[in-house]
């Protein structure tokens, strides 16, 4: 008989041969049958991962708090008390783990010279080679695929009191019993180094590589397009382009946008001043129910059994899709490019809504305290002045239940950039720099100025979706709508300097931490256009070129036509760490860059 238990030890028992008292337990049951019942998983990994902690005679302790989970009723999962007492074993096991380090990073010498035109020609036209394939190769219902991988290991931030936090900031229990069972699966992969190895490898540069592509899940969502619309009309925006390649991702980026402000779009209603607005979803469904973001049937079932089945807009792809709307009705009028008047109607329409009053009302510090962040796993942060990711949202079920912050609230600095960016974009129509929207403005430029100037930015574990990389990207993109302030218009906005603080941190952060250490093709990416969106000068003192030359240098990496390797572009902590990325989504990146910085170095052409 073995000496210590493995996770089936603990959870069999009580999850198999027991009845469920309610639906929370039902639950409890189908996730494990599906997750930790999965016979690769089971026999490959989980089994053979015994934790040193637990002897067999400790089980039983243990098999309780999941009985205790099994009979659980909705009113429980509701008890931040009954949460805490019985959950406190697990969170101790979590606070036992010594974290290993996965990333691998060399000092590296900057190259001094940067790359001819042509040579960063020649990477822009091998990246749109990629681009363009990748879209006609869907020519039914052409798109961008992008890939969600877990990482059974789980967030490497997991320990116990977030664990508990998160258990009592979420509002359906799906979500709960998901967080409970992946915590159980962290505890026991990290007792077994071999079996670590196996879900979760060492990778060169900050961003991991996603490697599982047997376990991807691959689909589309609005906050993929917007990002990949935005990059693509830097391709327009800075060069003059043949008629046929114009015509091309023209197309492109209106079916990107039309998926944005059009497909993805449902209608909400402000929580205290009843404000009735659109807002953009990252999961729609058509009028028969079917989920639209190109996940399969099997894939949607297990979205609804993690607690992903109750989906709330976001702030973050909204205001993001707000941003490209603007850009797209700014650089359709410069160009004069032949553009779909029905899409540009519905921009119109789009951004034709109080703004700044309907994402005041979700500020901390605002004076409204109705959609507080449920979860405060992202430290060390002052949420002073910061929006949560959520929109108000209620989910009625049948038995008259209402089911709020499905999945928690939170903040992270990454999506309130896109905020701020958007709203300097769109300050003009939203009269987002005047009065009342002044004061929303400055407090949440407050709150980036607190998290960059204190260097708490620099914290992975103060970002639930990002890494601190495309933080320093995003700040990029923010400065670059700042500049086109007038004069008046940033002392307005920021009179003691802020922006500029902000801006130079970044650029340190350029130089400190990411150019003349490893960095792969993703890393690079980023890296280089925040360097040009920045104004980076001396702009041949290397750093510029030795981005330029890591990503070259990996050109070819990618498997199956494609010229990168997916690397994690943003990510979920919880239930379970989920990085996403794809080969197409590298390219795109790097092809921005490489954009931005042949127009930073040699002006448009």
């Amino acid at each position: 008989m073995a000496q210590y238990a493995n996770i089936y030890d603990i959870c069999d028992a009580p999850i198999l041969t027991e009845q469920p008292y309610a639906e929370p337990g039902r639950n409890l049951k189908r996730l494990y049958r599906k997750a930790a019942g999965n016979w690769l998983l089971k026999y490959l990994i989980l089994k053979g991962c015994r934790h040193p902690g637990i002897p067999m005679q400790a089980v039983p302790a243990y098999q309780a708090v999941i009985r205790a989970a099994m009979r659980a009723g909705y009113d429980e999962w509701r008890d931040a008390d009954w949460i805490d007492r019985t959950f406190m074993p697990i969170a101790e096991l979590l606070d036992r783990i010594d974290k290993p380090h996965f990333r691998r990073r060399e000092k590296i010498p900057l190259i001094q010279t940067n790359p001819k035109p042509d040579a960063l020609d020649t990477v822009i036209e091998r990246c749109m080679q990629d681009i363009l394939q990748t879209w006609n190769s869907h020519n039914k219902n052409p798109y961008f695929p992008v890939a969600a991988q877990v990482v059974l290991s789980g967030d490497d931030q997991m320990n116990g009191e977030n664990f508990l936090n998160i258990l009592r900031g979420v509002g359906a229990f799906e979500y709960q019993n998901a967080v409970l069972l992946f915590a159980l699966i962290r505890c026991f992969i990290h007792c077994n180094p071999v079996k670590l190895k196996i879900v979760r490898k060492p990778y060169q540069g900050i961003a991991e590589k996603l490697f599982q592509r047997s376990h991807w899940f691959i689909h589309r969502t609005a906050f993929y397009d917007a990002n990949f619309f935005e990059l693509l009309l830097t391709r327009v925006a800075t060069n003059r382009l043949p008629p046929d390649e114009l015509r091309q991702i023209v197309q492109i980026l209106e079916n990107l946008l039309h998926f944005c402000v059009v497909t993805c779009q449902e209608w909400l209603v402000t929580p205290n001043n009843g404000l009735r607005h659109p807002a953009t979803t990252c999961f729609p469904e058509d009028e028969r129910a079917e989920c639209l973001p190109r996940l399969d049937k099997k894939n949607q079932a297990i979205k609804k059994d993690l607690g992903f089945g109750d989906y709330a807009p976001d702030t973050d792809t909204t205001f993001f899709t707000l941003s490209i709307a603007k850009k797209w009705l700014d650089i359709v009028e410069e160009k004069h490019l032949a553009a779909d008047v029905k899409l540009l109607r519905e921009c119109r329409n789009f951004l034709a809504h109080p703004w700044m009053e309907i994402i005041t009302e979700y500020q901390i510090g605002s004076g409204y305290t109705s959609n507080p962040p449920t979860i405060r796993m992202t430290r060390p942060l002052d949420y002073q002045g910061a929006i949560p990711i959520w929109f108000d949202k209620r989910f009625p079920k049948s038995d008259g239940r209402i089911v709020r912050e499905a999945s928690g609230n939170e903040i992270c600095p990454g999506h309130n950039m896109d905020i701020l960016e958007s709203m300097l974009v769109n300050r003009k129509q939203w009269l987002s720099l005047e009065g009342d929207n002044l004061k929303t403005v400055r407090r949440l430029l407050d709150f980036h100025y607190r998290t960059v100037v204190s260097g708490n930015f620099r914290h992975e574990s103060a970002f639930q979706y990002y890494l601190p990389e495309i933080y320093i990207y995003y700040i990029g993109r923010f400065y670059e709508a700042y500049l086109t302030l007038s004069e008046a218009e940033k002392n307005n906005l920021a009179p003691e300097g802020q922006i500029e603080e902000i801006r130079q941190v970044a650029l340190d952060y350029c130089k400190s931490e990411l150019i003349g250490f490893t960095l792969n093709a993703f890393d690079a990416a980023l890296t280089v256009a925040a360097l040009v969106l920045l104004r980076h000068e001396p702009r041949d003192d290397g750093l510029i070129a030795t981005g330029l030359k890591a990503i070259s240098d990996a050109l070819g990496e990618g498997i199956k036509g494609h010229l990168f390797q997916p690397y994690e572009w943003t990510r979920l902590r919880h239930p379970c760490r989920i990085i996403v990325g794809s080969e197409i989504a590298t390219s795109l990146f790097v092809m921005g860059a490489f954009v931005n910085a042949k127009q930073y170095l040699y002006g448009n052409g």
